[in-house]
């Protein structure tokens, strides 16, 4: 097990960071609430069913870009894999679209950005931190992820994996908190790094998209 972890959300307000320290077994799918309006990097782990409902989207098709700044450069396919990871689910229809490269950053601009920074929250064990922009409602209306840059990030499947922890955010993006489900094989949202098997949606995480789409 890597000492890195992707994100972490607590019960009360984690936040959207990925590291690779041991996680708490519990059991299933859980979605971020968060009622702020505004930029927010935390949320309350909370059922499907949870009465004060969770962050979604009101939009289905999805845009995303890259910025190919510090090691953000030759990750243009892998992030592009991890968004059809999500855009794939059977019976869901979210679309992630690469709308190809930017220059933003991690801030409230209107773009939904892949970045890789040294801080923005982000340092430590922390593998990458998602930020959600929030409307009334727990409308997501922005995201943006930040992978730590003082990691080496590889392409390969081997540590640190882009395709893997990509597809973690993503689903942080979506609204999606981090899996209680402690069974083999590992969910992709699961709160810590196990390596390239992160690039395969599970059920459970198949099962979290769903539910996400269930706001509409």
């Amino acid at each position: 097990m890597s000492s890195k972890t992707f994100v972490r959300l607590c019960a009360t307000a984690a936040t959207l960071a990925l590291t690779g320290l041991p996680a708490a077994p519990t059991f299933a799918y859980r979605m971020i609430q968060n009622t702020a309006v505004g930029r927010v990097s935390a949320g309350a782990a909370v059922t499907c069913s949870a009465p004060g409902g969770f962050t979604h989207w009101n939009i289905r098709n999805i845009s995303w870009y890259l910025n190919t700044a510090n090691q953000g450069s030759g990750k243009a396919t892998a992030v592009q894999n991890a968004m059809a990871s999500w855009t794939n689910v059977t019976s869901a229809n979210h679309v992630l679209t690469y709308a190809g490269t930017t220059t933003s950053g991690w801030s409230t601009d209107g773009r939904n950005t892949l970045l890789w920074a040294s801080g923005n929250g982000c340092t430590g064990s922390c593998l990458a931190l998602t930020a959600l922009v929030l409307q009334s409602g727990q409308v997501i209306v922005e995201t943006d992820v930040t992978f730590n840059n003082n990691v080496t990030w590889t392409i390969t499947g081997s540590n640190y994996d882009t395709e893997s922890v990509a597809a973690h955010e993503l689903g942080h993006t979506l609204g999606i908190h981090h899996t209680e489900l402690t069974s083999t094989p590992s969910p992709t949202m699961k709160a810590t790094y196990f390596g390239s098997g992160a690039r395969s949606l599970e059920t459970d995480d198949r099962s979290a998209l769903q539910c996400s789409e269930s706001r509409y």
